[in-house]
């Protein structure tokens, strides 16, 4: 395998030997192979580096040991990355199709950007309401939501260097924080493709987390936002409480599960 593949899938792990396997055979699947994996490992203590393994000719890096969060581990991968581009591959997450990474390394009009990112397919959303999401954004998309889904994103590796690594003192919303960081500086190396690139497990710790989440928000907010916007999301914090409190008590009834429906244009995950 080349030292200097085109992509470098990066995928953090623990204790995951079920889900492993069909996140990186997705990789394997695609018709674009100029790629490298990446495994970033917490140390786990079950099949999960063996299985690892089993792909052995694609990985440029191995590691298994104990971090500080996933963030940290996301970190590590990038400085082990030899590849051009980044992609964050982790256990559990899988491409849309085998077209993925063709669709877009193909693509001239792409040659000027430095981070692109589409759209991504929900699963297991609470309602059963599955749909598809993702649209072009700017940094003021940043003010009120998280507009932008991990799985749905490639970065160059230089941009790093550039806009720093994740800031680890968050641990479930560093991602967006770098995001917010990176429409705020340099927005015009930034693109838009109106393609699905991933399943997205819409159940992860962010979701179990919303609200400590929003408390990262809250905080990041303060350095990158306007006064006016942070303050305003601040006193937005008890409405958002009782939102998620009334999600949760009624995410199963059939009102709210139309709401879904109505929302997002009846993309059901079947379709």
């Amino acid at each position: 395998m080349s030292n200097s593949p085109k992509l470098s899938l990066i995928t953090v792990c623990y204790n995951a030997e079920k889900v492993l396997e069909q996140s990186l055979q997705s990789a394997m699947s695609q018709d674009f192979q100029d790629f490298e994996f990446v495994i970033i490992d917490g140390g786990s203590s079950d099949k999960t580096i063996e299985i690892a393994k089993k792909f052995n000719s694609k990985i440029g890096f191995i590691i298994s040991e104990k971090d500080k969060g996933i963030y940290d581990a996301m970190n590590k991968g990038i400085l082990a990355a030899n590849g051009e581009w980044l992609y964050f591959l982790n256990a559990g997450d899988s491409f849309y199709n085998n077209q993925v990474l063709s669709s877009l390394f193909s693509n001239q009009e792409l040659k000027n950007s430095d981070f692109i990112y589409g759209k991504v397919q929900t699963k297991n959303e609470p309602t059963g309401i599955d749909y598809i999401t993702g649209e072009p954004i700017g940094l003021k998309d940043f003010y009120t939501k998280y507009p932008i889904c991990h799985q749905a994103t490639f970065s160059k590796k230089a941009l790093f260097d550039e806009i720093g690594l994740f800031n680890s003192k968050y641990k479930l919303a560093a991602d967006t924080e770098w995001f917010a960081r990176l429409f705020k500086a340099k927005s015009n190396v930034c693109t838009f493709i109106n393609i699905v690139i991933a399943f997205y497990d819409i159940q992860g710790t962010t979701y179990h987390k919303r609200m400590a989440g929003y408390r990262e928000y809250l905080d990041f907010g303060k350095k990158h936002f306007p006064f006016f916007v942070s303050f305003k999301n601040h006193l937005f914090y008890p409405l958002l409480w009782i939102k998620v409190k009334i999600i949760r008590n009624f995410s199963n009834s059939t009102i709210f599960q139309l709401y879904r429906k109505i929302k997002f244009n009846k993309q059901l995950a079947s379709k």
